[in-house]
């Protein structure tokens, strides 16, 4: 991936910030990042990105249609490379966070749109419970 292309794209002047930003969350694609998690990555690679700077540039490629922010669970926010549309099933004991697509879902949240005469912009759907891998199985 080539960020700075990405930030020319949308608009963005290329800084250093916004470049390791966007780096390091398409290098962690399979990973959801908080903000104190990519500023510990940019520390270890001995960057000088203040945590302030993390929050601001996370803000502006949210807003730029480039990283996807979820809230999955205390009110923390993680951060993620924006792609194709997809939901989440997030396990309670081991926080393992595993996405998924399904098409009948999606057309059953068109249909309940269209049942209450509502023009459906976007939706967030984020499951909770525990998965049955690993530790979590052996504790059920």
């Amino acid at each position: 991936m080539d960020s700075d292309n990405k930030l020319k794209d949308v608009g963005l002047k290329v800084t250093h910030p916004r470049s390791k930003i966007l780096e390091i969350l398409h290098t962690n694609s399979k990973s959801h990042l908080s903000a104190d998690d990519i500023h510990n990555l940019l520390v270890k690679s001995n960057e000088s990105i203040g945590l302030a700077t993390v929050y601001r540039v996370l803000t502006q490629l949210e807003m730029a249609g480039l990283v996807q922010k979820n809230q999955f669970q205390d009110n923390q926010s993680s951060y993620e490379i924006k792609k194709q549309h997809h939901d989440h099933l997030i396990c309670i004991k081991c926080g393992k966070i595993i996405e998924f697509l399904d098409s009948d879902l999606e057309k059953l949240q068109e249909k309940i749109s269209d049942k209450y005469d509502f023009k459906l912009q976007s939706h967030v759907m984020t499951l909770f419970g525990e998965c049955q891998n690993g530790d979590c199985k052996e504790n059920n």
